[in-house]
């Protein structure tokens, strides 16, 4: 686990399901740097999200509110990593651990939604990609003319394109390709925002072509 050791603090404790948390049951992330570690849990009483007595560590109503919001994030992203990916399930948690303190809540529910379309409930069939949309082919980003509406559909080799994330380039999200740059980077519009794409980038955005904004 490595990533904004507060929020792994409110998580580690909010998974240990125990009533009082004794500060030897958080010695792997004390392994961080016991100086690093205190510092971390006198932030987390500060702001109302920790709480301690004889006992031990507690969360408060505010802390369990937030660590549940990193474990969902968490949970959300290793489902989509594991059964859209193809990352093994290690590789996937430890990646997720990496992305949950970074992603915005938004993105997680707009990706949290693309998983209940696409991956299988148990005993479910999984749905092929290519069966996402039906008016028109997927093709890669970087095959589309200028001013086109398109869905993105997948992101192929995401481990390497993670960054994508933060910039609200997800499955089932609408983007506009504004334009093409002369070393075949291309610029898109996500929302309100402009954004320029490598050509590796948009080579790995398969998207479907909707219609003229």
């Amino acid at each position: 686990m490595r990533g904004d050791l507060p929020e792994d603090i409110l998580e580690e404790i909010l998974n240990l399901k125990k009533d009082r948390t004794a500060r030897n049951d958080l010695s792997e992330l004390e392994m961080r740097g016991k100086e690093a570690f205190e510092a971390a849990l006198g932030r987390l009483k500060e702001n109302g999200c920790l709480l301690e007595d004889e006992q031990g560590l507690y969360l408060s109503e505010k802390g369990q509110k937030r660590a549940e919001s990193v474990a969902r994030k968490h949970a959300v992203l290793a489902n989509f990593l594991t059964n859209v990916l193809g990352q093994k399930p290690d590789a996937a948690s430890e990646e997720a651990c990496r992305l949950e303190h970074k992603i915005s809540t938004e993105t997680i529910n707009k990706l949290d939604s693309f998983l209940d379309r696409t991956v299988p409930k148990s005993g479910a069939e999984f749905t092929d990609h290519n069966e996402l949309t039906q008016k028109n082919p997927i093709v890669p980003l970087s095959d589309c003319p200028e001013g086109e509406l398109l869905h993105v559909a997948l992101i192929q080799e995401f481990a390497k394109h993670s960054r994508l994330l933060d910039m609200g380039i997800i499955p089932g999200e609408l983007i506009t390709l504004r334009r093409r740059l002369g070393n075949n980077a291309v610029v898109v519009k996500v929302k309100d925002c402009e954004v320029a794409l490598s050509p590796e980038v948009a080579a790995n955005i398969m998207v479907e072509r909707c219609s003229s904004p």
